[in-house]
């Protein structure tokens, strides 16, 4: 006998790993749709704001080593694929897998970098932000394969800080690119890329493949 096909994606886990200010929450839309393409879905907690990335990437490390699934594969949203960047850069996974990033500023990222020139915006962004992305540019450090998908409706605080289009409301397009990952622009806004059925379809075929 073959064996169920809706077991054997199950054998697929996605770890879900939110931006700054959020809590994972706001990824169960994303999470429910994976679901219902057959993939176990875990969602990763971490302290965006008043951590550190070190303490945010060892947080993740020890989280994924805990979870169960033949092949795992890491979503990071935004401040998310900094942190699976940094955990990757340390210790590489034993377990096959790919990873996406949505709307993740591996260039850097000018909205963050406008906000910390001033004490009160410092505040805001938080720790793991200015190490991560505004003191050391983040890097990727290869070795597994990576999709990286940005948006394009320049919907957010970006308006106010009159970033350059094209953007997502705090991210611009450019920031997002990785040398050598596949890239994907949509039509959908920083948090839109959480609720839109093209990034959630896009994902699961990536990961499916």
């Amino acid at each position: 006998m073959g064996g169920n096909p809706a077991e054997s994606k199950k054998s697929e886990t996605v770890i879900l790993v939110h931006g700054l200010w959020m809590t994972g929450t706001e990824m169960r839309v994303l999470g429910g749709r994976l679901e219902e393409s057959g993939f176990r879905v875990r969602y990763f907690r971490y302290r965006s704001w008043r951590g550190g990335l070190a303490q945010a990437a060892g947080a993740l490390r020890e989280f994924v080593e805990a979870t169960e699934g033949e092949r795992m594969h890491l979503v990071g949203h935004s401040l998310g694929g900094v942190v699976i960047a940094k955990m990757l850069d340390e210790v590489p996974l034993s377990r096959p897998g790919r990873v996406a990033m949505l709307g993740s500023p591996m260039r850097g990222s000018a909205a963050a970098r406008i906000m910390s020139r001033r004490r009160v915006g410092r505040w805001l962004v938080g720790g793991v932000i200015r190490e991560g992305i505004v003191e050391h540019a983040p890097t990727w450090p290869g070795g597994k394969e990576l999709l990286v998908v940005a948006g394009d409706i320049p919907f957010g605080s970006g308006l106010l800080l009159g970033l350059p289009k094209p953007h997502d409301g705090v991210i611009l397009v450019e920031e997002t690119r990785v040398e050598g990952a596949r890239m994907v622009t949509v039509r959908a806004s920083h948090v839109g890329l959480l609720l839109s059925r093209k990034v959630a379809a896009l994902l699961a075929g990536y990961f499916r493949s």
